[in-house]
């Protein structure tokens, strides 16, 4: 359920900008006027894959912001190598099949709803690239967004790529910050019967930020101090990347910088192909903000990287809403933008596989 959920908040946000990217870049009046069925769903070998449904907007007609596109009732038909799994609604528009797929299934899409044309569409889970953490340190460098240097934190990671193959590839870091305390005791003084009646030495390090730094610090003067670590509760986060450090994700030129180009990614869904490593092991050099973390919880922090190989449809979908979120030109009427593409027949969304893996937890021992 965890990875599904991952990918959750991203199809939101890809599904409404695919609709709203597709403006001026091409002819209007060659557009089907007629409402279509949008369909987005990604399988993997995930306990549950879940199923969106909405439609389009016709071009002729106009919507308001609380308008609601779900389609609720819908009929689907999801397969797995031609067998068919049960699939529920959990609400009007959102739908789930609970039976997990491997690597190398076909999954095939089958829906249909009152008014609309059927829909179909297919796709293929990918297998697994593992990848290991190298390591965590601060580093200062050049950001070119901000034109100044910078200080971050610096996760490398390292995988192989296929070499037989043309892969896809996304990454993103996925961080735990956590609430807690720390406290420490020496120096005991024991009553008559040998018990300890009281601590000459007490240490109450607090709970803010730096906190499990300081403790690690204070542990290492002190080795014969008992100390005490009370985590108190926790949240997930995925921070923002900085590219300018890994060329794989920000394959921008200055000139392309310098004539409005950008290099976003939506959700922090940095996505990257292995045109320029094929049948290589590569290690990412992934530059996140120093000092993350959210609201109160600042005790301690511990981050992971998370590797999605996903289908070529899945990389074609995520790029060609990047390139028109980044085309500074093309919004502002100055260039043209290229259709969104969509591997659902007779409908509009994307069903893409994708495959995560996931390096081991470090906590960040340094402020």
């Amino acid at each position: 359920m965890k990875q599904n959920h991952i990918i959750t908040s991203l199809v939101a946000v890809l599904i409404t900008l695919s609709f709203q990217a597709c403006r001026d870049e091409f002819d209007m009046s060659q557009i089907d006027k007629s409402r279509k069925l949008s369909v987005s769903c990604y399988p993997s070998t995930a306990d549950t894959t879940w199923i969106w449904v909405s439609r389009t907007i016709p071009v002729d007609k106009q919507s308001t912001v609380h308008q609601d596109f779900s389609i609720g009732n819908a009929s689907i038909i999801y397969q797995v190598n031609g067998q068919p799994r049960e699939v529920c609604e959990k609400e009007p528009g959102l739908y789930y099949t609970c039976s997990p797929q491997k690597v190398g299934d076909k999954v095939t899409i089958e829906v249909s709803a009152n008014g609309f044309e059927r829909v179909t569409s297919e796709a293929t889970v990918p297998n697994a690239i593992p990848i290991r953490l190298e390591g965590l340190k601060k580093i200062t460098t050049y950001n070119h967004d901000i034109d100044k240097f910078a200080t971050y934190d610096q996760l490398t990671a390292t995988f192989s790529d296929p070499e037989a193959t043309t892969d896809f590839y996304a990454v993103r870091v996925r961080a735990i910050n956590y609430k807690g305390l720390v406290y420490g005791v020496a120096d005991p003084v024991y009553d008559e019967n040998g018990h300890i009646d009281h601590y000459q030495t007490q240490w109450s390090l607090g709970d803010s930020r730096g906190t499990y730094a300081n403790y690690l610090r204070y542990k290492e003067m002190y080795p014969n101090a008992e100390w005490h670590v009370e985590l108190q509760d926790s949240v997930y986060s995925y921070p923002t990347i900085s590219v300018d450090d890994e060329p794989l994700l920000n394959p921008l030129s200055e000139f392309e910088e310098n004539f409005g180009f950008n290099n976003r990614f939506f959700r922090q869904f940095y996505i990257f192909s292995d045109a320029t490593i094929n049948g290589q092991t590569y290690t990412l050099h992934l530059n996140i903000p120093k000092n993350y973390w959210l609201g109160e919880y600042q005790f301690m922090t511990r981050l992971q990287v998370q590797l999605y190989h996903i289908s070529p449809e899945l990389y074609r979908y995520a790029k060609a809403l990047n390139d028109a979120e980044n085309n500074e030109w093309a919004q502002g009427g100055f260039s043209i933008l290229r259709p969104t593409p969509s591997n659902i027949v007779n409908g509009v969304g994307i069903m893409g596989g994708y495959h995560t893996t996931e390096t081991t937890w470090i906590t960040k021992t340094y402020e």
